[in-house]
């Protein structure tokens, strides 16, 4: 071991996580900060909810589009280029978004903001597998994937309140700022060194787009954590998009507890993903075949409870704040545990198009759930059914990965 791995594995190791984590905290503080603004955008331009609801959908199809494409680019820039190039495209963006005139020019824009945040997912990924090893991988990508989380609160809590005093154009400056500082931050103190990438990886020769999109979409193991991204978004985006209606129209909470009850979820989530990690990595002895089938079955038991407790018995309101902490504990562990997996099955050289071809099942399955369910309670009144088929889909597809996943047992704990 290196001088420079002792000391990335102390101090200076939770440092350059932390520093990565701040690109996550600007991209996600600009998507979910305008998000919760698209009230004040909606008034604005004088438009209907499902027509301000499209901003979602332009900003997650580029994502299924050109996610291969992206990560492509990471493997072929590296972990620093890529944070800094995602997070300037969205800062860009997000000031560009405040010029535009009619509705129609703000989609065309989620349509490249996406692409920013294609780019800096697949660098994050990168920047971790190359930095840590894989004894620590779960929790060190807990740690960088909270700051997700931190973004999305501090965007989604904030941003509408300068909106609200200041316009909505002028939240967006502010926060082009904050991101311009992250950016700052990753150019002065991100220097990764390379400490986990073997001489195999190191010397990659011409790179083929053809052969290495070949050498991913054949591997079993990598379409194995497919599975684990459709249900990561099958699961966590219907939360962000349905919870805050389920708690109103189901539960009879007022618009502004419900608002506070999802950010205690996601607050679950900014402990959970690193505390998880930490788990998988100290007890499960980084068998991540065995933290992911555990996360499943809870998420799927979680959903359930939804569906068979909230719904039919109309918990005390403490409960479902409780209950909502646990919920978001697990539901975004298994973000930093998917990508975990997916590092220890792809490797560095493979990692950012790796994540690519993973966004493009996790976007997907994030684009066509929230309306599926949403159709099956306008159908049925509640979201007890909708809770029901998304518990069932997730039980089937973590089982379906722990028994087809057998084989590959051995490549999926530390050795």
């Amino acid at each position: 071991m290196t001088k420079d791995t002792e000391r990335l594995g102390t101090k200076g190791h939770l440092a350059m996580l932390l520093i990565m984590s701040t690109a996550y905290i600007a991209v996600f503080g600009s998507i979910q900060g305008f998000k919760a603004m698209l009230p004040l955008v909606r008034d604005e331009f004088a438009i209907t909810g499902a027509q301000a609801g499209l901003y979602a959908t332009f900003f997650y199809a580029s994502g299924v589009i050109l996610a291969i494409f992206s990560g492509r680019i990471v493997d072929a820039v590296g972990a620093r280029k890529g944070l800094l190039g995602g997070v300037t495209i969205i800062m860009t963006l997000m000031l560009l978004h405040t010029l535009m005139p009619v509705f129609s020019l703000l989609l065309l824009l989620a349509l490249f903001t996406g692409i920013g945040f294609s780019i800096v997912t697949p660098s994050i990924n990168k920047g971790v597998i190359e930095l840590v090893d894989s004894s620590r991988r779960a929790v060190s990508n807990g740690i960088v994937h909270a700051g997700g989380g931190i973004g999305g609160i501090l965007g989604s809590s904030i941003l509408p309140m300068i909106g609200e005093r200041f316009g909505w154009r002028t939240s967006l400056v502010a926060m082009a700022f904050v991101a311009l500082a992250m950016a700052g931050i990753l150019f002065k103190f991100f220097h990764p060194v390379n400490n986990y990438v073997s001489d195999e990886e190191k010397d990659v020769g011409p790179r083929s787009f053809k052969a290495d999109l070949k050498k991913v979409a054949t591997d079993p193991r990598v379409l194995l954590v497919t599975l684990i991204g459709i249900m990561a978004g099958l699961s966590v985006g219907n939360i962000t998009i349905h919870y805050t209606l389920f708690l109103t129209d189901d539960l009879g909470f007022s618009p502004s507890l419900a608002g506070v009850t999802l950010s205690v979820f996601i607050a679950g989530g900014i402990i959970g993903n690193p505390l998880y990690g930490y788990v998988n990595d100290r007890f499960f002895l980084s068998n991540r075949r065995i933290g992911l089938f555990v996360l499943g079955l809870i998420v799927a038991a979680m959903f359930a409870v939804l569906a068979f407790y909230f719904v039919p018995f109309q918990p005390e309101r403490w409960v479902v704040v409780v209950l909502s902490f646990v919920f978001g504990f697990f539901s975004f562990a298994i973000m930093g545990m998917m990508f975990t997996t997916l590092g220890d099955v792809a490797g560095p050289r493979y990692m950012g198009m790796a994540t690519g071809l993973m966004l493009v099942f996790t976007r997907m399955s994030m684009m066509i759930g929230p309306p599926i369910v949403g159709r099956i309670t306008d159908v049925t009144g509640d979201y007890a059914l909708g809770w029901k088929v998304i518990a069932l889909i997730v039980l089937v597809l973590i089982v379906a990965f722990y028994v087809f996943s057998h084989k590959y047992r051995h490549l999926l704990k530390r050795n």
